[in-house]
């Protein structure tokens, strides 16, 4: 088991909102935790400067759409390779686990990464994931005609 399904089940677990444009919060806990999980967290530049956090300690700061787009990608790479280990099963059960008052926990995390969602595809294609992610995709787009 990967750490990303782990870390997935510990916020819903923990009650941490991850609503895809909350209002109230903007799900910063989990976008910005998400983030802080990644290699690549450690050496994005001025990092101590970005990072903030809640009183829960939870990190708030910075979320994907706060970094350069060299940083973006990176994150990506990584995240695809996470994603990827993904079983159609696990999938599953995200879905069922996933807060009634808030959108599919797995739906939320592709939601961060929406501006870039085609590559982020483009490096699924085959998976669970790549799966998932398409049938997002190809919802998106049937609206937007």
């Amino acid at each position: 088991m990967g750490w990303l399904y782990k870390f997935l089940l510990q916020v819903i677990e923990d009650k941490c909102c991850y609503k895809c444009d909350c209002s109230k919060c903007g799900s910063s806990e989990f976008r910005a935790t998400l983030i802080s999980k990644l290699k690549c967290y450690r050496i994005i530049p001025e990092i101590d400067k970005l990072s903030k956090f809640n009183d829960r300690n939870y990190f708030i700061a910075p979320t994907y759409k706060d970094l350069d787009a060299k940083t973006q990608l990176k994150i990506e790479e990584e995240i695809s390779k996470e994603l990827s280990k993904l079983k159609q099963a696990q999938i599953t059960r995200l879905e069922e686990i996933s807060d009634n008052y808030m959108d599919p926990i797995l739906r939320c995390l592709f939601y961060e990464f929406s501006n870039q969602s085609d590559y982020l595809y483009s490096l699924l294609v085959g998976t669970p994931a790549g799966i998932y992610l398409k049938k997002m995709i190809d919802h998106f787009n049937s609206r937007c005609i």
